[in-house]
């Protein structure tokens, strides 16, 4: 790579020199014939804008949760307008209870807020007895993770008419309570309660043979005996072929109806999803945006209704290569992504969590998305406990983020390096960037303004060792911004965290004094010798009009030949 790099320093200083005689025995382009392209693209031609979700967060918002406005009680130690505070939120999500006085001071603070609903929101005065989905033998479900619970939560059939009604106006009590978002958990509805062995209520068993006589293959349907559909009763045919009740349900290989029930389940699940949402809409007088859960990586029918999501993030999962996939699956579908914390089985905090919680907040920025700040972040262990993070432990990445958003907003994806990730837009052997020392844990995610030639280029740099070390790297420039000469400067947050200066930041919505910037490189270089990053840094390169062009030779800083 190194050799590639000064054949290109070495080619640019022989095209600058003879720019003259080329002037002279250069011949024009001739009429109707195309100039040769050039053989590497630039930064902005590759970065392709991405859709435009309305409602979602931009680039440098900064998402929190609090599963309940904090404090719930006189012994609660936690509190919510606090630690947006802390953490320089400018985005709170995913919040029940509809508290009008708490979501005014949320405002106040300068924060759109989000409220929730799930698979069990309902608003109305019936049982959750006679809306609740129900099994084989008609008893009430409860999905696995909630069994433990003290109180388990309702899980609503979405082909009840008294639950369908009753969640539009749960939702719409969320709106008027002064929601500007809604985030739906568990939109999976009546999909997931299949796993467990449901839903076979009466009104599923009344819409299942409507579902049949529009989607179902008459030859199957008359191989298996079905042939009077205005008095089918699924859950007769089930019995009378000794199906399982309850979670075997899931592994019960059944036969071709199995597969329709499933399909028409989703089919249901989807049509609800749909019709709520509509609904919501024309009670409130406006389109609500909505995101769901889709645990960071389902995009089926079920999730592409909403207009963004938010998935839980297992620890497992949080690596820069799965994260980088995650946000370009994400833009495939037009949509964005927001993650939680990496979620670990156990409530033990220890340096090895935050380190990692620090790279992955770090990492979902500079890939394009979002992560929720890690405060009421539901762990999956047995009693579903919840961790409340220092923001002393992060708050300079989220300062860092408030602080650099002009170089965040409106900036798409140009090209990614590190290990795991395969980048195929630039040649193998010759990419915008590399690092020139050991680079097992080092990753770059290159990010440019489509269509914009002169604006600088935004290199987002993470070192995912446990111990970052100091290092170097080196740029094509001809993929930047050609063979002139450039200007380097690097990004980094301020630490370590000074309560002061951070109260200070947030009253004002002024960043800079907490966002450190340096130059560390200018002219006819391509290589760059930075410091150790605590893990991540934002290096700013743009072309320079101040060194005259026909500087004799690419340098490195120090004088180095390159």
């Amino acid at each position: 790579m190194c050799t590639v790099l000064m054949r290109l320093d070495c080619l640019a200083r022989v095209v600058s020199l003879m720019t003259g005689l080329a002037l002279v025995f250069l011949p024009s382009v001739l009429p109707g014939v195309e100039p040769s392209p050039p053989s590497v693209p630039r930064l902005h031609e590759v970065a392709r804008p991405s859709a435009s979700i309305p409602g979602a967060p931009k680039a440098a918002d900064v998402c929190m949760r609090s599963l309940r406005p904090r404090p719930t009680s006189d012994r609660d130690p936690h509190n919510t307008l606090d630690a947006i505070r802390g953490f320089h939120v400018t985005w709170l999500e995913w919040t029940y209870g509809n508290d009008k006085a708490f979501i005014e001071k949320a405002h106040k603070l300068g924060v759109t807020y989000g409220a929730a609903t799930a698979a069990g929101s309902y608003l109305g005065d019936v049982p959750l007895e006679q809306w609740n989905v129900v099994d084989l033998d008609g008893n009430r479900l409860v999905p696995p993770w909630m069994r433990q619970w003290k109180r388990p939560n309702p899980w609503g059939c979405a082909n009840n008419p008294e639950f369908r009604a009753g969640h539009v106006r749960a939702a719409v009590a969320a709106i008027e309570a002064g929601a500007d978002v809604l985030q739906r958990d568990e939109p999976g509805q009546n999909l997931g309660a299949v796993g467990w062995g449901g839903c076979f209520c009466d009104h599923c068993m009344k819409a299942f043979p409507k579902w049949l006589q529009a989607h179902a293959d008459p030859a199957v349907l008359k191989r298996l005996g079905v042939e009077d559909l205005d008095r089918f009763d699924y859950r007769e045919y089930l019995r009378a072929k000794d199906a399982p009740v309850g979670d075997a349900f899931r592994r019960w290989r059944g036969d071709e109806l199995k597969a329709y029930f499933v399909q028409f389940q989703t089919d249901s699940t989807v049509g609800f999803n749909v019709w709520w949402r509509e609904q919501l809409d024309r009670h409130v007088g406006r389109r609500v945006p909505v995101s769901c859960n889709n645990g960071a990586r389902s995009w089926t029918d079920i999730q592409l209704v909403f207009d963004y999501c938010i998935g839980e993030l297992s620890a497992a999962h949080a690596q820069p290569d799965h994260l980088y996939a995650v946000m370009r699956e994400a833009a495939s579908h037009g949509k964005t992504q927001t993650v939680t914390m990496p979620l670990r089985r156990n409530s033990q905090e220890t340096p090895d969590w935050i380190r990692h919680t620090r790279q992955t907040i770090a990492t979902m920025y500079a890939v394009g998305g979002h992560i929720e700040m890690p405060w009421d972040t539901y762990l999956p262990t047995p009693d579903a406990q919840r961790y409340f993070g220092n923001p002393a432990d992060y708050a300079d990445l989220t300062t860092f983020v408030r602080g650099m958003a002009a170089w965040l907003n409106g900036y798409e994806d140009a090209f990614a390096r590190g290990k795991g990730i395969e980048d195929d837009r630039f040649p193998a052997d010759d990419p915008p960037i590399v690092f020139a020392n050991d680079a097992e844990e080092l990753f770059a995610f290159v990010r440019a303004k489509p269509g914009q030639p002169t604006t600088p280029v935004v290199v987002h740099l993470l070192d995912w060792r446990e111990e970052p070390q100091p290092l170097r790297v080196s740029i094509r420039p001809e993929a930047f911004f050609g063979a002139g000469p450039l200007r380097f400067r690097l990004f980094t947050p301020v630490r370590p965290h000074d309560k002061a200066a951070h109260d200070r930041a947030f009253d004002a919505k002024d960043y800079r004094e907490l966002v450190q910037e340096v130059e560390v490189g200018r002219g006819m270089i391509n290589t760059v010798d930075l410091p150790a990053l605590l893990p991540w840094g934002m290096l700013v390169v743009e072309s320079d009009p101040s060194v005259p062009v026909d500087a004799p030779s690419r340098k490195q800083p120090g004088g180095q030949q390159r």
